[in-house]
């Protein structure tokens, strides 16, 4: 009887290996969110360094324009050319000297030397020149992209 009932068994077959890994949509779909919000980041940071590189390129400029003669003129005009990259109609743009450093003093805490005398002068100060170095070394540092309007001209009034 034990012969029969051994002849009667049949062969064990193993299921096939499964060699894929499959993920429950859910995960499909957190991964697709991970991966867009990555992509995002990224592209965020790029366009935001894009966007920033005039102000690198000017700090770098900045450092080596102090040293030279009429030095003042050109980190004013730096100063200036950063403003209008980043806001083109500003009112600032147009002050005279006086009102424009009036308008530079308010953006920043950083000590400014009188500009009248310093850029309409033939000879150099090189303290005063020192001054608006470090001033726009610092302006240019905390500056943001965006400046604030100046209040007291008339083209801010009018507006």
């Amino acid at each position: 009887m034990a012969d029969t009932a051994l002849e009667q068994l049949a062969d064990i077959s193993e299921p096939a290996l499964q060699l894929s890994f499959a993920l429950a949509p859910l995960w499909w779909l957190l991964a697709a969110l991970l991966l867009a919000v990555i992509i995002y980041l990224l592209l965020r940071a790029y366009s935001r360094r894009r966007y920033f590189a005039a102000k690198r390129q000017a700090q770098q400029m900045l450092d080596k324009l102090w040293a030279r003669p009429g030095a003042a003129v050109q980190i004013n005009q730096l100063i200036k050319r950063v403003l209008q990259h980043y806001q083109p109609g500003h009112p600032a743009l147009s002050l005279p000297t006086q009102q424009w450093q009036h308008w530079l003093a308010t953006q920043h805490s950083a000590p400014l030397p009188d500009l009248t005398s310093l850029l309409y002068r033939a000879d150099n100060d090189s303290d005063a020149t020192e001054l608006l170095y470090q001033f726009a070394k610092a302006w240019l540092a905390q500056y943001r992209g965006k400046a604030a309007i100046p209040t007291d001209t008339p083209e801010a009034a009018n507006a």
